[in-house]
């Protein structure tokens, strides 16, 4: 028996596969190792990447591993960023810095709204319940979760405090999970509008790839074609997707109603005219 585990990334996969941080090879016969490895020497001739040799279990532990500590890095880096909000600092500025130490590394260091997709959720649960099921208590995950879970909250608690919802038409900026994708699974666009929904917001929602999947899950609210659109006549914007073309949006902003915008991604640039608010810094 062999595997393989792949630490590929949505939208850059190609490029995570043709230069790997490393490969895991999980087998517990020579015979399943030599192929493995065959199928990686021509790769590993043009990039040199470390070889993992070991057994499936601990091979699909190193996966399963990898992605929790890299889920709790970015959670981590969200729970700084919210105390550096609470005393008016810029949490980017404070990472920047401690991205220098090499023992930590500036790499998931971005706060913000927080993580989604299908890797990130589903890894972080499964080592969850396998230690619930062991009878360890996955602190550190679980708190991981739960702040995670609450970055959507503190967003719309944000605009909240600047717009009464009740009625009011709200933007919603970016609906993919991350940029170049279309996928929505587990999207924090989704707790967003809810959100939005549960204080009587109506919403209108722009994504450059990511509106027909958002439709056939949230049906009750409007798509816009474009995000100068979604943002004309709004009384408010939530930006919860750092697409590059958001940081170019400027004017767009002038044909809002009421021009608060709360970024939950640092993407939007500061601007005169509009009240802004970002989500840690």
């Amino acid at each position: 028996m062999g595997m393989n585990p792949e630490f590929l990334r949505e939208g850059t996969a190609v490029d995570d596969f043709r230069h790997p941080d490393k490969v895991v090879i999980g087998a517990n016969a020579d015979w399943a190792t030599d192929r493995l490895n065959a199928v990686f020497d021509p790769l590993l001739e043009t990039h040199a990447a470390p070889v993992v040799e070991t057994d499936p279990k601990t091979a699909a532990m190193i996966k399963y591993a990898n992605n929790a500590f890299l889920a709790t890095k970015i959670s981590l880096g969200n729970n700084l960023g919210n105390v550096c909000k609470e005393f008016g600092l810029d949490a980017y500025e404070v990472m920047e810095a401690v991205g220098l130490d090499d023992r930590i590394s500036e790499q998931f260091l971005r706060s913000g709204v927080g993580w989604g997709g299908s890797c990130f959720p589903k890894d972080v649960d499964a080592v969850r319940a396998a230690a619930r099921d062991a009878g360890y208590d996955p602190a550190v995950l679980e708190a991981a979760v739960k702040v995670n879970e609450r970055q959507p909250e503190r967003l719309v608690d944000r605009l909240k405090q600047r717009v009464d919802l009740e009625g009011t038409r709200i933007a919603v900026i970016g609906l993919a999970f991350k940029p170049q994708t279309d996928d929505i699974r587990n999207s924090r666009a989704i707790p967003v509008i809810e959100l939005l929904q549960d204080h009587g917001a109506e919403i209108v929602a722009y994504d450059p790839v990511a509106n027909e999947p958002m439709r056939e899950r949230i049906r009750a609210i409007e798509y816009a074609t474009t995000a100068r659109a979604a943002l004309s006549d709004s009384d408010g914007a939530v930006v919860v997707t750092d697409w590059d073309e958001f940081a170019a949006l400027d004017d767009a902003f002038d044909e809002m109603a009421n021009p608060v915008v709360v970024d939950g991604r640092r993407i939007v640039e500061l601007r005169d005219g509009i009240t802004y608010d970002g989500l840690t810094w």
